[in-house]
């Protein structure tokens, strides 16, 4: 029997949390354990590259959207454990480094990028009322908590999505 901890894997990103009357900017997830669900747009740092030219690149990869101006709000964490392509359950601890984030929701956006590896099919401005756990990834609940509280949860939640 394999052990929990055979298939681990650390993430660690930047995300945006973007509102404007009274909806969340989120992406449609076509890759990994969120797939068909919204997420806060975000994600890896290249090499070389600040958090702030990260989320920066990365909300205009993803959501089309120019950042007008940035704010970090905090760190939150949590586990996933989730079924891959072959049926093998990994376990992913993600960290993800949350900013607030202003872009002008009336912008015309182009086309979202594609190239290999990305995982957003398309951006849209999700009504806050309308997220929940089954539409949405730990992110979106995260960045809702901190929209209703202005604070980020300290302690960590876990998360399972397997088959």
């Amino acid at each position: 029997m394999a052990d929990i901890n055979d298939n681990f894997y650390r993430h660690m990103g930047v995300y945006g949390i973007c509102v404007a009357d009274s909806c969340l900017l989120v992406i449609r997830k076509i890759l990994g354990p969120y797939t068909g669900k919204y997420d806060l747009p975000g994600g890896r740092l290249e090499k070389m590259e600040t958090l702030e030219q990260g989320i920066t690149r990365e909300l205009r990869e993803e959501t089309g959207h120019t950042v007008r101006k940035l704010n970090n709000i905090g760190v939150c964490d949590f586990t996933v454990m989730w079924t891959l392509q072959d049926n093998i359950v990994e376990n992913l601890h993600h960290i993800a480094i949350l900013y607030e984030v202003d872009v002008d929701s009336e912008e015309i956006t182009n086309t979202i990028e594609s190239f290999e590896g990305q995982d957003s099919n398309g951006a849209i401005w999700l009504a806050l009322d309308e997220v929940t756990a089954n539409n949405s990834s730990p992110l979106v609940l995260q960045a809702i908590k901190w929209i209703r509280t202005g604070t980020i949860p300290v302690t960590s939640s876990s998360f399972d999505y397997r088959i």
